[in-house]
């Protein structure tokens, strides 16, 4: 009966799990939590999603399982009681930049087919409306647009070039044809020197004159027949000449019995789903190739140094390339400035805005008169400009090293055809009519979910009574509403995949579970809560609660204390990290949890609010000066200037979607980098930005993650496996055979291990399924071959000296100072449980961020620093977020200005300054709500944060 009720997980001890056994309730929310590094994503991912997986393989079929390698066993003696498993992880990095929201969803199929069965197409050309006619409609047309008019009636026949058609005419007049236009001139077959001469390769279209006579009623049978012959002749497609008087011009009337523009008549081929694709040729942009982006030369990167002269080199990328390319761009900038005029020696900055401007791109129409190599005199030319010049090398050139460095003075862009839309100007021409308003697909997908949501429910309207576009519209509602529901109705439907955080991506696949209604499943979900505001929790609780409602399992690895708070059961692992984990501290009820003691949780006291996350440092107050960025409009922000206090750690919070990325990443960050660290990047719109003189330079630590292939790990990271491997190379038995510091490394042919070349484990091909990684059979995954493994430093080979953790390396290079630098940053951001050797791929998005952090520690002091943080909190325990705060108060008073996105209201109560940014998300958001100190946010009725402050001081509420 037990494990009909109950997944029974026994000898479980993957990773630092220490031979564990625990029993999950089928059928509830279970939440695993515990600090950081004690073994919750090993247990519930690597564990028990493993051996679902594993499962899920051997039941496929004997010939399935031979395309499909096989996966290794985890490290458990059984796991009982598992149903199908899914897992729904924080990671997004292996998305195909072609994937957005709507992709993702399945948001974009819908959205093709209801667009491909009734969508109302317009020429990209004219606008004129395309739509197929009949022959009766034809007829109807020519009398109606011709009455009482004299009319020929032409079909297209060829387009070739001269000596082609003096072939094919003949045969023309031997099908009974008498007259044809030819170079727009209505000529007899029988004429002599019928086809124009002079015209060499230049293709000649020449029409046939299937009849002539006047458009009137009685004519109607003949026009009929006539206008038949012309569209068998023209491939469905016709011309009507008609002229109104005999001394007036014939006008041009275009038919056709195809798709075709009722203005211009060009014809077009039926719509299909896949031309609203951006995935597929016929319907993705030509020039970008459906990516939507395209690299382009700016003003700023091809003048970086604006003090300097045209003739010193302002114009940095003319001086690339070969001797004779440089000779030639210094002639054809002398001539410009005597010509012009302008003085070469004059600053970039000093010269006219309109002598700038022709030098980057162009004169236009004018012509000058250049004298280059090889010519006797000077020829009149016009002058295209630096940047189109510079373009079309990059372009045309067949060195991928001249490329390369010409593509250091671009950056990405919308493309220009498109404008960032991806698709090509036919499938952007079709709309349909929602009613109030009529949209494309670039136009639906550029909304955000909930607007997207309110058109779908308006088409829902429009079509309940057609049956075969009822599923379509209700399928597209159905997903959109799913979305709004875990609380994603800020992103917009064309978001790159890629760009979002590891908690929206998490939710957004949760949100397309939803929509299957699978019942009987094992949901496991890696902190789903990251990068909600807690404002929006609720939602995400509920859907929690809805998964489980329906016959589902959900086990969730999560600090959030509103999650725990409603699960049915909690398990906590601990009491540390790495070998100081592994072990259940405490299963059972939230209430439970809250009453236990620190001897037999580590979360339960903070749970109830008897521990907090303390500061400890004193309060600091602004001495008045203020970073302050002027006028930021990017994405949503509407004009915002925003102060951050110099020398304070100010917290920059608000509702998902709100503005901060874009404030503090896009803008500010991205502005600091130009002008501290000599980044390219461009920054958001903004007018100015004040008082960034007061750094020296700028330390932005993301959640993007430091690798992405098992090669990368803390070691390689932060430079420390340098150090190891020159340490190696001077023992004793390394010298006498002559090894360098090179055999020590993974990365390089002599001392790595060939079979996985250095990467310790082989990559598996799942076919339809992700890549999964499964140890070498050859080095057993530590990484180097025998040789190299013989060569020990007090008794460790440099594979045992990667698979320590930070605190166990302490111990044995405590008397090599290099080693010991790196090792003490470490352990000082709370990562001295890490293996210093893991693998990039497994390490949580707090855990990357701590370990960016622990390489800029770890580097000398240049003056006053900058630092950027954008949630460091993710993955964070309450106990890892007290010393990540004891860290960042350190930075503070040690001079430095910190700056953190950040949603946890532990970190939000202890700042010095706080951002407030709302009132909501997505169009609703974009202001500044509050700004100033801790202690006036909660009397802010408009700020959801403080609002959420003022709660979270409240008594508890009851938990079950």
């Amino acid at each position: 009966m037990q494990a009909e009720t109950h997944i029974h997980v026994k000898g479980a001890r993957e990773h630092n799990l220490q031979n564990l056994e625990v029993r999950l309730p089928r059928g509830k929310l279970v939440v695993v939590t515990g600090p950081s590094g004690s073994g919750k994503s090993s247990l519930a991912f690597d564990t028990i999603y493993a051996e679902g997986y594993r499962k899920y393989m051997e039941s496929l079929s004997t010939s399935a399982r031979q395309v499909l390698e096989q996966l290794p066993r985890p490290d458990v003696d059984f796991v009982h009681g598992l149903s199908p498993v899914l897992a729904i992880e924080q990671r997004t990095a292996g998305e195909s930049p072609r994937s957005t929201i709507a992709t993702v969803t399945e948001v974009a199929d819908y959205a093709r087919l209801l667009w491909a069965l009734h969508g109302e197409a317009h020429c990209p050309k004219d606008g004129g409306k395309v739509e197929r006619r009949s022959l009766d409609d034809n007829v109807a047309r020519v009398l109606a647009e011709a009455a009482g008019q004299r009319i020929m009636i032409l079909a297209p026949a060829l387009v070739a070039k001269a000596s082609v058609l003096r072939e094919e005419l003949p045969r023309l007049r031997q099908r009974g044809f008498q007259r044809v236009r030819i170079g727009g001139e209505i000529k007899q077959l029988d004429e002599a020197d019928i086809v124009p001469s002079g015209q060499g390769v230049v293709p000649i279209e020449v029409d046939l004159v299937v009849d002539r006579l006047v458009a009137v009623v009685d004519q109607r049978s003949r026009l009929s027949d006539s206008l038949e012959l012309a569209f068998r002749e023209g491939a469905d497609r016709a011309m009507v000449l008609a002229q109104a008087k005999r001394d007036a011009p014939w006008r041009e009337i275009k038919l056709s019995q195809s798709l075709a523009c009722e203005i211009c008549g060009d014809v077009f081929e039926k719509l299909t789903p896949r031309h609203f694709s951006f995935n597929h040729n016929q319907g993705a942009c030509t020039t970008c190739g459906g990516l939507g982006r395209k690299l382009r030369f700016v003003p700023d990167l091809v003048v970086p140094d604006k003090t300097k002269t045209v003739r010193g080199g302002a114009l940095k990328p003319w001086r690339l390339g070969g001797k004779n390319l440089i000779i030639q761009h210094n002639a054809m900038l002398k001539q410009l400035a005597e010509q012009l005029p302008f003085d070469a020696n004059t600053p970039w900055q000093d010269l006219p805005e309109d002598v700038r401007e022709t030098l980057l791109h162009g004169g236009g129409d004018r012509l000058f008169a250049f004298k280059l190599k090889r010519m006797r005199e000077p020829k009149a030319m016009p002058w295209t400009g630096v940047i189109p010049a510079l373009d079309e090398t990059w372009r045309n050139t067949e060195s991928d090293g001249f490329r390369a460095r010409l593509s250091t003075y671009m950056i990405g862009g919308p493309c220009p055809e498109c404008g960032g839309s991806r698709l090509n100007a036919r499938s952007s021409a079709v709309v349909i009519s929602t009613g109030e308003r009529r949209l494309n697909v670039p136009e639906f997908f550029a909304l955000d979910v909930q607007e997207a949501h309110e058109v779908a429910v308006a088409l829902q309207e429009r079509f309940k009574r057609e049956e075969s576009l009822r599923d379509v519209v209700t399928g597209i509602e159905q997903r959109l509403r799913f979305l709004g529901e875990v609380g994603l109705g800020y992103l917009t439907l064309n978001r790159d995949y890629g760009t979002l955080s590891g908690g929206e991506s998490q939710r957004v696949r949760l949100a397309t579970q939803l929509g299957m209604g699978l019942m009987g499943v094992i949901y496991v979900l890696d902190e789903p809560s990251i990068g909600l505001h807690p404002a929006d929790n609720d939602q995400l609780l509920r859907l929690l609660i809805a998964l489980r409602d329906r016959g589902n399992t959900v086990l969730v690895v999560e600090h959030d204390e509103d999650t725990m708070r409603i699960a049915d059961e909690v398990i906590e692992l601990g009491p540390g990290a790495g070998t100081e984990g592994g072990r259940v501290l405490f299963q059972g009820a939230p209430a439970q949890l809250m009453q236990a003691d620190a001897k037999q949780s580590v979360s339960g006291p903070y749970l109830s609010r008897k521990l907090r996350v303390e500061k400890s440092a004193p309060t600091k107050l602004s001495d008045g000066a203020f970073l302050t960025v002027r006028e930021a409009r990017e994405n949503n922000l509407r004009g915002v200037d925003a102060r951050f206090p110099v020398g304070l750690l100010t917290c920059v919070t608000g509702v998902s979607g709100s503005g901060k990325s874009t404030l503090v990443n896009d803008i500010l960050a991205t502005a600091a980098a130009r002008k501290l660290n000599r980044a390219k990047a461009m920054p958001g719109l903004h007018r100015h930005i004040e008082h960034l003189e007061f750094f020296e330079k700028l330390v932005q630590v993301d959640q993007s993650p430091i690798g992405r292939s098992p090669r990368s790990n803390p070691a390689t990271y932060t430079k420390l496996l340098d150090h190891l491997r020159d340490l190696f190379a001077q023992v004793p038995l390394a010298k006498v055979r002559g090894y360098k510091a090179s055999r020590f490394s993974f990365n390089i042919r002599g001392g790595r291990c060939e079979r996985c070349q250095g990467d310790g484990a082989i990559k598996l091909d799942m076919q339809f399924l992700a890549n999964a990684y499964a140890p070498c059979p050859s080095c057993g995954g530590k990484r180097f071959n025998r040789e190299t493994l013989e060569v020990l430093f007090h008794g460790h080979s440099i594979a045992d000296v990667l698979a320590m953790t930070v605190r166990d390396a302490m111990s044995l290079f405590r008397n090599i100072p290099k080693v010991m630098d790196k090792l003490e940053t470490l352990a000082a951001v709370g990562l001295g449980y890490l293996q210093l050797g893991q693998s990039a791929t497994t390490l949580s998005g707090g855990e990357a961020q701590r370990l960016k952090l622990s390489l800029e520690l770890s580097k000398r002091s240049q003056g006053d620093t900058l630092y950027i943080l954008d949630e460091p909190t993710t993955g964070l325990h309450w106990v890892d977020i007290q010393h990540l705060m004891d860290l960042l108060f350190k930075l503070r008073d040690a001079g430095h200005t910190v700056i953190v996105i950040e949603h946890n209201l532990d970190v939000i109560n202890l700042a010095d300054w706080i951002i407030d940014l709302g009132p909501g998300g997505g169009r609703h958001g974009g202001e500044i709500v509050y700004a100033g100190p801790r202690e006036g946010i909660e009397k802010t009725s408009a700020s959801a944060t403080g609002q959420a402050l003022k709660r979270w001081a409240d008594p508890l509420p009851a938990v079950k």
